[in-house]
């Protein structure tokens, strides 16, 4: 789920969904600190709550790095007819350096050059979490409030994580902390309407999909609700009702016009399936279209990742040990792409079929794609015909989670278990 955030066309994206979250940063104590211009390893293995959060944050201060959450955040049928065999360019190496060692940040935000996490001090993996601001320019870390969660999103200019319960009644709805970036200051909590689905277990912990939504709001999407939320006054603006299943991912695309909802477990004409997407206006909650039974949106484990384009919107899932990310198009949901000769592409070489997990990212006009294989490649968004792809074999077997695609540098952000990268795809990706 990316959004632009500045005139120079930076995007973001917040936590993926938990089947396809990263293993944890493997350091401990104080993180290796570095200037930004060092050139560093190719990427290998990378890695998002309760009572009420300390809401007098301190002062920012520079800190040693903890452990990072484990949950760095951050996905068929027959593809799309009459798709022709593709000429890839295969790039060996592309240019990457280490930005910042020693570091797995859940969010990147480039309008302010800075990543984001929430970081536990125990071996064990487990909360209260730190919220934690790494300076990309100058590679310095800074700490802020203690969370009971370990869910972390970026959206509207603010960091927004879930700290509890409006109340102690079972059918309470979450309360969602909204911090400044900028000061790691809480903002306020907002108290949540009902899930309307069963309360978590513990009740405290909700998980939560966050996502820019149009003029300022944000779009928060729990159990069977969606929320618009005002983010400037902190004001919901309504919620929307899923009738069946469970919100597991949000996106909305580069227009700010259309929502796409990922659900797990949804009943579609009477028959219960594994995951659905929907398509809603992004200003009014109105549902527009759904995919159906036969959809290959069906085929996932449970729900899928989304991350929107223009003219649709592109879903990562697991089928198993196995995934599959395709293109539903915007008017009817109905899956168009990759063209079968890319999703047909034998493993290990292949982009959009994979092994375990993915990570996607819209920005500067491609879709940008990296899976537990160890390929990474850039693919027109409309179709995901690839424009150049390469493997970076120091990341077989570990996801790598992409955070960011800077639009004037045209370099994609990622993090692995060695720290915050910026790798720089050839021209051709860009279109």
């Amino acid at each position: 789920m990316g959004r632009v955030i500045s005139s120079r066309s930076r995007v973001t994206v917040a936590a993926a969904a938990a089947f396809l979250a990263l293993a944890g940063c493997s350091h401990s104590g104080e993180a290796a600190r570095q200037p930004p211009g060092r050139t560093g390893p190719s990427l290998g293995g990378a890695t998002s709550t309760s009572a009420a959060p300390t809401t007098s944050a301190p002062s920012p201060t520079e800190t040693t790095i903890p452990q990072t959450s484990d949950t760095c955040a951050g996905s068929v049928g027959v593809a799309a007819p009459g798709a022709s065999p593709t000429t890839v360019p295969v790039v060996p190496s592309w240019q990457q350096r280490t930005v910042v060692a020693g570091t797995c940040p859940q969010i990147v935000d480039l309008a302010i050059d800075a990543g984001f996490s929430l970081v536990s001090s125990h071996p064990t993996d487990q909360g209260p979490w730190v919220l934690q601001r790494i300076d990309i320019g100058w590679a310095t870390t800074e700490s802020g409030a203690t969370f009971s969660a370990g869910a972390l999103f970026l959206a509207a200019g603010y960091l927004w994580i879930a700290c509890g319960r409006a109340t102690i009644s079972d059918a309470a709805g979450p309360l969602l902390c909204q911090v400044d970036p900028s000061t790691l200051a809480v903002v306020r909590q907002i108290p949540l309407p009902s899930p309307r689905s069963a309360v978590p277990t513990p009740p405290s912990e909700y998980p939560l999909s966050i996502t820019s939504g149009p003029g300022g709001t944000v779009w928060i999407g729990y159990g069977q609700t969606l929320v618009l939320v005002d983010a400037g006054r902190g004001a919901v603006l309504f919620s929307v009702p899923i009738t069946s299943g469970t919100v597991a991912s949000l996106s909305v695309d580069p227009t700010q016009r259309y929502l796409y909802v990922a659900l797990s477990y949804p009943t579609i004409s009477g028959k219960t399936v594994d995951a659905a997407v929907l398509e809603f206006d992004a200003r009014s909650g109105r549902l527009l279209t759904a995919t159906s039974a036969q959809s290959a949106a069906t085929d996932p484990v449970a729900g899928g990742v989304l991350t929107a384009v223009g003219g649709g919107v592109w879903m990562s899932f697991r089928t198993g040990m196995l995934g599959e990310t395709i293109l539903l198009r915007q008017s009817d949901l109905a899956m168009v792409g990759p063209p079968s000769s890319e999703l047909e592409e034998a493993q290990p070489d292949g982009v959009f079929r994979w092994i375990m997990g993915a990570s996607t990212i819209y920005g500067n006009g491609a879709l940008v794609v990296v899976n537990q294989n160890g390929v990474m490649a850039c693919a027109d968004p409309r179709s995901g015909v690839i424009r150049a792809q390469t493997h970076l074999a120091d990341a077989e077997g570990s996801d790598v989670q992409l955070l960011a695609v800077d639009g004037p540098t045209r370099q994609v952000f990622a993090t692995d278990g060695g720290g915050l990268e910026a790798i720089t795809p050839p021209p051709a990706c860009w279109g």
